[in-house]
């Protein structure tokens, strides 16, 4: 897979293999399988208790959560490729902060899950040691997702 900036300000993704689009699509999957409140509640519940905030911000946060997953699932469905799994998605200026809240949202599902944040630094996936294989999967897409959005935030975020 290719991710590369375009002349038009925004992000294209080149996917080459049905392994590709399987990567893209754990984006949504990871984001939607928090275990337990979903994420908008968890970061409701850490803000003061203002009786605006459920009826004016919460349902707002609860719908642009919900969108953002929605768009990028229905953006990766929606892609052209060829008989060899072959195919390509552009993302606009305008869908890149869409694009950029659904990733996030799934690496902090990643977090919640698996604590990857505690892991030292690494290079080589040898370097992680001995943890689970659900676990090496979650840091290689970790660390996948989170060079997508250094991506998105160096070449197509203002």
């Amino acid at each position: 897979m290719k991710l590369a900036p375009t002349l038009q300000g925004g992000l294209r993704i080149d996917a080459d293999s049905l392994e590709d689009w399987m990567v893209l699509d754990a984006i949504c999957a990871d984001a939607a399988s928090l275990p337990g409140a979903p994420l908008y509640e968890r970061l409701s519940e850490k803000m003061p208790k203002d009786p605006d905030w459920e009826e004016f911000v919460a349902p707002d946060i609860r719908s642009q959560f919900s969108d953002q997953v929605t768009h990028v699932s229905r953006a990766i469905s929606a892609a052209p490729m060829d008989e060899e799994h072959a195919g390509s998605i552009f993302i606009s200026k305008e869908e890149a902060p869409v694009w950029y809240g659904a990733i996030n949202q799934a690496r902090m599902t990643l977090e919640h899950l698996f604590q990857i944040s505690e892991l030292d630094e690494f290079i080589d996936l040898d370097d992680l040691g001995e943890i689970s294989d659900a676990k090496r999967s979650a840091v290689i897409r970790s660390h996948f997702y989170s060079t997508f959005q250094s991506l998105l935030l160096e070449y197509v975020l203002e």
